[in-house]
């Protein structure tokens, strides 16, 4: 009789591992249906970048080819939540983060929230709700990367501050023929969506910068 209980609570245990992966597949990929007609410019960014659940990550986080989510994680997030994460990837990987490792010696705390902000800054020039726990620092909005971690290590928000995702550049793959396809891809997103309200100018001036 014990022994049944046992397989019976083993049976639902991954039953319910396997619908919280069905799940989060599921949920990110109809975000991205409803930012065709919301953020067209951030649904385009997702376009070939297929979601994978994994349990190896503790949150999520992007190689530059994949979204990576682990489904545990994603069921805990409201739905405000989990669309500001898949968005704030993406930007990551727009903005080059990846192919940015931080340099010998530097804080990778600092540099990874410099990293954060940067791609939630573009969020909110997008027009995107960022949640309350989002890494954004105003008096940086508009300041390039190394200027952000410069600010930041004067500043009292340093300890108390904690990114949602994974440090974008420890999934990165390096390859060239990865950084070609992004610069292809960015110049791409610009030449589609230049001139449209649904990417400004700034951030268009941002993009080229980063590229």
């Amino acid at each position: 009789m014990a022994s049944t209980n046992v397989v019976e609570i083993f049976k639902g245990d991954a039953a319910t591992a396997v619908q919280r992966r069905t799940d989060a597949v599921n949920l990110w990929e109809a975000d991205r249906q409803r930012w065709k007609i919301q953020h067209p410019a951030t649904a385009w960014l997702a376009e070939g970048m297929p979601i994978e659940q994994t349990f190896e990550v503790a949150t999520a986080i992007s190689d530059g080819s994949r979204l990576l989510v682990n489904p545990t994680w994603n069921a805990g997030l409201d739905e405000a939540t989990r669309r500001f994460v898949q968005a704030h990837l993406l930007w990551h990987v727009a903005a080059g983060h990846l192919r940015r490792p931080p340099t010998p010696g530097t804080d990778l705390h600092r540099w990874h929230l410099a990293c954060d902000h940067e791609a939630n800054a573009v969020l909110l020039m997008l027009g995107m709700s960022l949640p309350a726990q989002a890494v954004l620092f105003p008096a940086c909005i508009g300041k390039p990367l190394p200027d952000v971690y410069a600010w930041l290590g004067d500043s009292p928000l340093l300890a108390s501050e904690r990114s949602m995702d994974g440090p974008p550049w420890l999934a990165a793959l390096h390859e060239v023929t990865h950084t070609r396809i992004w610069r292809e891809r960015v110049h791409a997103l610009i030449k589609q969506f230049l001139g449209t309200p649904h990417l400004p100018v700034p951030v268009v001036a941002w993009l080229l910068g980063c590229w």
